[in-house]
């Protein structure tokens, strides 16, 4: 493969991988209000051994700077006048904040993930969910 063989590579699999994203985002959207942020964040947390994370290690993982996180975790602690996350300054480091999974965000993040794999299933060709196998292994 030449650089410009493999240039057009990557730039149609970013073009691909921004389609994609942008359906999980109207899906998520168009039933929770929510957007693939919200899910990266409580997919992380939901994945953690004890449902709970570092602010700064989340700013890496869901892409955001720290003060964009913090206000997607304020709208998180707000959502239709429930909390689906808590914040809570760490005991021994007052200046680190841990946020923290609740039950309602674990069953909203189980619902989104259903819902995005379903979504996925139906807009994705089978040709298209081997390449993304074979490009994984």
């Amino acid at each position: 493969m030449n650089n410009n063989e493999l240039f057009d590579t990557w730039i149609n699999l970013t073009k691909y991988h921004d389609r994609i994203l942008k359906a999980m985002d109207y899906t998520l959207q168009d039933r929770y209000q929510l957007g693939v942020k919200e899910f990266y964040l409580m997919y992380y947390l939901a994945q953690s051994e004890q449902k709970k994370m570092r602010l700064s290690e989340l700013v890496p993982k869901v892409g955001l700077s720290h003060s964009a996180l913090s206000r997607l975790v304020t709208r998180l602690e707000q959502y239709r006048g429930e909390s689906l996350v808590e914040r809570q300054k760490d005991v021994k480091d007052k200046r680190s904040v841990d946020i923290f999974l609740l039950k309602k965000g674990e069953q909203f993040i189980q619902e989104m993930q259903l819902l995005i794999s379903e979504s996925l299933q139906q807009q994705m060709s089978e040709k298209d969910i081997q390449n993304i196998i074979r490009l994984l292994e």
